[in-house]
């Protein structure tokens, strides 16, 4: 293989890394501009679904904790990704694929309720399964 070959994969895989760490630092200030504290709505009982909730949007640890009950998973999308942004729906898909296997169903409509009472839900449903 060529040096010059070498040379331009390893320089795009350096950008790559780049953009990628510059857009999360940009995606993780929005996040804690717009929840900078945590919430104290949130109890022990709910560390499970904000574990799940932190997994799908690709959240530190103990963040989602700033979350108010009354937001829901789009606005948090919404909050991480700005109109200006270009949207995928991984976290989304994500956050419904974890509902859906601990709730049985959740459809779309589960991403417009609030956080509070889908982690009312996710408590009320058996711990390894489905309702």
């Amino acid at each position: 293989m060529s040096v010059r070959i070498v040379f331009y994969v390893v320089a795009l895989a350096v950008v790559t890394a780049l953009i990628w760490r510059w857009n999360r630092g940009a995606q993780a200030r929005r996040f804690r501009r717009a929840y900078p504290a945590p919430n104290p709505a949130w109890g022990e009982a709910d560390a499970d679904f904000l574990g799940a909730f932190e997994t799908a949007f690709a959240l530190r640890r103990g963040s989602a904790r700033n979350l108010p009950p009354e937001a829901t998973p789009m606005e948090v999308y919404l909050v991480l990704y700005p109109e200006h942004c270009i949207y995928d729906d991984s976290e989304l898909t994500r956050f419904l694929g974890a509902l859906g296997r601990r709730l049985g169903q959740a459809g779309e409509e589960a991403l417009g309720r609030p956080l509070g009472e889908l982690a009312r839900r996710w408590r009320a449903a058996p711990e390894g399964g489905r309702v």
